[in-house]
C-alpha cells in the first residue's frame, strides 16, 4: 500500500507528464475496446442459443454435368428436413424456415404496415432454436393454423401496455392470433425475425420434393460430434435416390455446418473472416503503438527522476526494490487509463456502430469469459507497458545519476529509437491500407458495370398485383418526370436465382449446364440500358405467350455474352436457338452484352432474363435526366396512392442496393481511415515526447554551436533529422509489407485495382510531413534557448 500512494503522489505531482501519458493510453486503449467489440460481436454469431453446440445448418449444392464446380445455396428443397429426420438416427429433430413472401401487411388502427421480418416455421422450430418464452408455451406455439409467435419488440409495437398472448393480428386480412412472444434476437445471429409464424395450412409443405430450394433447413443433433458421419450418410443416401442424376454427370450434396460457424466459416454466410483478422490487426497495431509510445514517454523522463534514483541507492535501495516501485507507478495509469476507457468505450460504441453502419451489441456482464478476461487484459498491459522502463530506470548509476550524466538508452540503436521505428511502421502500414481501400471502393463505385444505375427508384413490388402493378406503370410513364418503368424478382445489381438448362438446341440430349436467372417485365433492357448484341427486346407477344397458361405456353429469354460462349456460339447464332430452363422451353430472343449481376468480387457468370409475371419483388422507376429528383418522388408517391392506397409507399434508389454489397469494405475503409488518424497522433506524442528528451540531453551541444555561430535553422535541421531518418526507415519496412498485405486483400474482388508505386510514395511522404510538423516546434524551441542559460554549469 506504501508504494501504492508513494506512486500516487508522483502522478498528481508530475501533472503534465501524467496528462500527456493518460492520454496517450486512454486514446489506444479506447479504440482497442471498441475494435475489440467488434470483432467479439462477429465471433458470437449464434451462440447465444442454449442448443448452439448441437443445431447444424444444411445448406445444398449442385453442379451439372458441364459446370466446374457445385453452386452452393443457403436454401434447401421442402423435402431436406422431413428425410434427414426420418432416415437418420443421428437427428433428434429438423425443421425449416420459410420467408413470408407476400404483401406482409399488418393492420394497426387503420394503418397498414410492410413488415419484412416475417418467417414460417415447422411446429419444433423453438425446440431447435430455444428462445425462452416470455408468455406461452414453446411446446404448442406453433401448433396450429395461423398461430404467430412475436418478439418483445413487435409485441410492444402493437399490443401496447397488454399482454399480447392471445390477441389476434391481422396480417393481410387474415387473422392470426398470438400464442407466444419471446425475447428480440440480438443482432449477432443469422436467423432474425420479427415473429414466426405456422407454417400447418401452407400447401407447399403437404408434399415434400426435391426440386426447388427456397427452405432454410436446421438440424438438431442428438451429438454435436455427429456432423461428419451425418453429412457422409446424407450425401449417399442422396446418391441412391437420384442415381439417374449422378449418372447423367450431374451432381447433388448436402452440406451439414454448425450454426456458429456459418456467418464467419461458411460460403453462405453474411460475414467474412478476412475482415475480422484486418480488425484484429488494427487492434493489435494500436495497442502496440499504444504501449511503445507508454514506453518512450516513460524513458524520455527518466533523467529527470536520475536524481531520485541516485538518492534511493545511496540510502539503500536495491534494483529490485526500485524495479517494482516503478513498475506499480506505470501500471497505476495504465489501470487508471483502463478504467477511463471502458466507460468511453460504452459511450461511444453506439456512434462506432452507427459510424461503420452496422450493428454492435455485447453485454460484458452477460459473458464470464470477457468479464474475466477484461482485468486480465488490463493488468498484462500495465506489466508489458510498464516493466521495460522501470527495468531500464532501475539500472541508473548512483553516482552517473547523482552528476546528472545519466542517459536512459546506450549503445548501438538507441531503445527510444526502436520503439519510434516500430511505431511509424505501424503507422505508415495503416496510411497504405486506408489509400487502397479508398482507391477499390471509388473503383467500384464508379466502375461501369454494364447497366444504367443512375436516376432509378426502387419500390416495393410484392405490394402490388399484376393488375395493379400494370395501372401504376401506366400512370407513372404518362408523368413527364418519369422516363421508364420495369421490375424484377431481385434486384438486377445481386441477382441470386439458381437454375439449370436441361435442354440446348443443338447440344447432345443429356446436356445440363447451371445458370443464374431472373424472371422479369418487359422493359427491364432498355430501362437499364444493357446494350443489345443480337435479337430484339422483348414484346407485348412474348409476354402474352409467357402468361399463357394452356401447353402452347412458351418462353422468349434473353441470355448474356457469357451464357452464349459458354455454348460456343455467336450472339447472333445463339438467337433462335431453343432451350428449356427448369422446364421453361422456349426461344432465345436477345443476347446482351455482360454485365454486372453480382459483386465485383465475383466474375461474370452466365445469367438468362426472362418474362415471367408471377412474382416481382422490386418495382423500378427511371426518372428522365434533369428532373428534380425530389419532385419525381413526389409525383411517383402520388401516383402509387392512387393505385395501392392503403399500402405504405416506401421506396430508396438502386444506388444504395449497389453499395449495400460492400458494407464489409465500406465498414473496413472507414475504420481504417479513423484509425489511421489515431494511430499518427499516438505515435506524434511518442515523437514529441522523445524530439523533447533528445533537446533536453544536447542542451549544452546546442548552446556551443551556437556560440560558434550556428544558425537557427542548421540547429533545427540537426535535431530533427535523425527523427526523419527513423520515419524513413519506417516507411521502407512498411511499404514492402503493405504493399504485401493489401495485393492478397484485392485478390478478394475479380476486378480491382493494383496497388501504385505512387500510393505507397505518398503513404511515406505523410508520414515524414507529420513527424516533421510533431518535432520541428520542439526543435525550433530549443534551438532559439540563449546559450547563456544552456552553458551555465551549476
Amino acid at each position: 500500500m506504501n508504494s501504492i500512494s508513494i506512486a500516487w503522489r508522483n502522478i498528481r505531482k508530475n501533472r503534465g507528464f501524467s496528462l500527456l501519458n493518460l492520454s496517450g493510453l486512454i486514446i489506444g486503449i479506447t479504440s482497442f475496446l471498441l475494435l475489440a467489440a467488434y470483432i467479439l460481436h462477429e465471433l458470437s454469431y449464434d451462440n447465444f442459443l442454449p442448443n448452439a453446440e448441437r443445431i447444424a445448418y444444411v445448406s445444398y449444392a449442385y453442379k451439372s454435368a458441364d459446370d466446374n464446380e457445385f453452386i452452393q445455396a443457403s436454401t434447401t428443397p421442402t423435402a431436406v428436413a422431413p428425410t434427414l429426420e426420418k432416415e437418420f438416427a443421428e437427428v433428434e429433430t429438423a425443421v425449416r424456415i420459410y420467408p413470408y413472401n407476400s404483401e406482409g401487411l399488418v393492420k394497426k388502427g387503420n394503418q397498414e404496415i410492410k413488415e419484412t421480418q416475417f418467417r414460417f416455421a415447422d411446429e419444433a422450430f423453438f425446440q431447435v432454436a430455444d428462445y425462452p418464452f416470455l408468455q406461452g408455451d414453446s411446446k404448442t406455439a406453433l401448433a396450429e393454423p395461423y398461430q404467430i409467435v412475436l418478439t418483445q419488440a413487435y409485441a410492444d409495437k402493437y399490443f401496447p401496455n397488454q399482454d399480447a398472448l392471445g390477441q389476434i393480428l391481422q396480417i393481410d386480412g387474415q387473422p392470426w392470433k398470438v400464442s407466444g412472444v419471446v425475447p428480440n434476437p440480438p443482432s449477432y445471429t443469422q436467423l432474425p425475425f420479427a415473429a414466426i409464424l405456422s407454417n400447418k395450412h401452407l400447401t407447399r409443405y403437404q408434399e415434400p420434393v426435391w426440386h426447388s430450394a427456397n427452405d432454410i433447413t436446421l438440424v438438431l443433433l442428438k451429438d454435436k460430434k455427429a456432423i461428419p458421419a451425418l453429412e457422409s450418410k446424407s450425401n449417399a443416401y442422396i446418391k441412391t435416390i437420384f442415381a439417374d442424376v449422378f449418372e447423367s454427370g450431374a451432381a447433388l450434396e448436402l452440406k451439414i455446418e454448425p450454426i456458429t460457424d456459418i456467418h464467419l466459416h461458411s460460403q453462405i454466410g453474411s460475414g467474412n473472416l478476412l475482415y475480422v483478422y484486418i480488425f484484429a490487426g488494427l487492434a493489435i497495431g494500436i495497442i502496440l503503438i499504444t504501449g511503445v509510445n507508454f514506453a518512450n514517454l516513460s524513458l524520455a523522463r527518466s533523467t529527470e527522476r536520475a536524481k531520485e534514483i541516485g538518492v534511493k541507492k545511496v540510502l539503500g535501495a536495491s534494483r529490485t526494490n526500485l524495479f517494482f516501485h516503478f513498475l506499480i507507478e506505470c501500471g497505476l495509469l495504465v489501470l487508471i487509463a483502463f478504467a477511463i476507457s471502458l466507460c468511453l468505450a460504452h459511450v461511444l460504441l453506439p456512434f462506432f456502430a452507427q459510424y461503420l453502419g452496422t450493428s454492435i451489441a455485447l453485454d460484458i456482464s452477460s459473458s464470464n469469459m470477457l468479464f474475466l478476461a477484461i482485468p486480465i487484459f488490463a493488468l498484462t498491459l500495465a506489466l508489458l507497458a510498464g516493466s521495460w522502463p522501470a527495468l531500464v530506470i532501475s539500472a541508473f548509476k548512483p553516482i552517473q545519476s547523482l552528476k546528472g550524466t545519466t542517459k536512459a538508452n546506450k549503445g548501438g540503436f538507441a531503445l527510444g529509437n526502436v520503439l519510434i521505428v516500430i511505431q511509424f511502421t505501424i503507422s505508415t502500414l495503416f496510411i497504405i491500407a486506408t489509400l487502397v481501400t479508398a482507391q477499390q471502393l471509388h473503383y467500384i463505385q464508379t466502375k461501369n458495370t454494364g447497366l444504367d444505375r443512375s436516376q432509378i427508384v426502387v419500390l416495393d413490388g410484392e405490394l402490388l398485383t399484376d393488375s395493379e402493378r400494370t395501372t401504376l406503370k401506366n400512370k407513372l410513364l404518362a408523368q413527364p418526370s418519369v422516363k421508364g418503368f420495369t421490375a424484377s424478382y431481385d434486384s438486377p445489381v445481386n441477382i441470386q436465382g439458381g437454375y439449370n438448362i436441361g435442354y440446348v438446341e443443338g447440344k447432345k440430349a443429356d446436356f445440363q449446364m447451371s445458370v443464374t436467372a431472373i424472371p422479369i417485365e418487359k422493359d427491364f433492357v432498355p430501362v437499364f440500358e444493357i446494350p443489345v448484341l443480337a435479337g430484339e427486346n422483348l414484346n407485348d407477344g412474348d409476354i402474352a405467350r409467357a402468361r399463357d397458361t394452356s401447353n402452347a405456353r412458351s418462353y422468349s429469354f434473353i441470355v448474356n455474352e457469357q451464357l452464349v460462349k459458354s455454348l460456343q456460339w455467336t450472339p447472333q447464332e445463339a438467337v433462335g436457338k431453343q432451350i428449356n430452363l427448369n422446364g421453361r422451353l422456349g426461344r432465345i430472343k436477345t443476347v446482351v452484352q455482360d454485365f454486372n449481376f453480382a459483386s465485383l468480387r465475383e466474375d461474370i457468370k452466365p445469367v438468362v432474363l426472362f418474362p415471367e409475371y408471377n412474382y416481382f419483388g422490386n418495382i423500378y422507376v427511371k426518372v428522365a435526366s434533369g428532373s428534380n429528383m425530389q419532385q419525381s418522388i413526389g409525383d411517383i408517391q402520388s401516383v402509387w396512392k392512387e393505385v395501392k392506397p392503403q399500402a405504405p409507399f416506401n421506396y430508396h434508389f438502386l444506388d444504395d442496393d449497389f453499395a449495400n454489397l460492400y458494407q464489409l469494405e465500406r465498414q473496413t475503409s472507414r475504420t481504417m481511415l479513423l484509425f489511421s488518424f489515431i494511430t499518427i497522433g499516438i505515435a506524434c506524442l511518442g515523437l514529441f515526447a522523445l524530439a523533447a528528451f533528445q533537446a533536453q540531453q544536447r542542451i549544452k551541444e546546442i548552446g556551443i554551436r551556437k556560440v560558434l555561430g550556428a544558425s537557427t535553422g542548421k540547429i533545427v535541421m540537426l535535431l530533427t533529422a535523425d527523427f526523419v531518418k527513423l520515419v524513413i526507415i519506417a516507411f521502407l519496412l512498411a511499404a514492402p509489407l503493405g504493399y504485401w498485405i493489401m495485393q492478397n486483400w484485392l485478390h478478394n474482388f475479380a476486378f480491382r485495382i493494383s496497388v501504385a508505386w505512387w500510393t505507397i510514395l505518398i503513404a511515406g511522404i505523410l508520414a515524414v510531413f507529420v513527424s516533421l510538423i510533431t518535432i520541428s516546434g520542439r526543435a525550433f524551441r530549443a534551438a532559439r534557448t540563449n546559450p547563456i542559460n544552456s552553458l551555465r554549469d551549476e
